[in-house]
């Protein structure tokens, strides 16, 4: 399904959580990345 298709059938309650899941992950991604390039540093 496309991204665009489904934002248009979500209300906005939930389109906000998905707004912060994606964040949420995406922070969880930083933090490994920048622990794993001070462990090299």
């Amino acid at each position: 399904m496309n991204i665009n298709e489904t934002k248009k059938v979500l209300n906005p309650e939930i389109r906000k959580e998905l707004e912060k899941s994606k964040l949420k992950v995406l922070t969880n991604e930083n933090d490994f990345l920048v622990k794993n390039l001070k462990k090299a540093g």
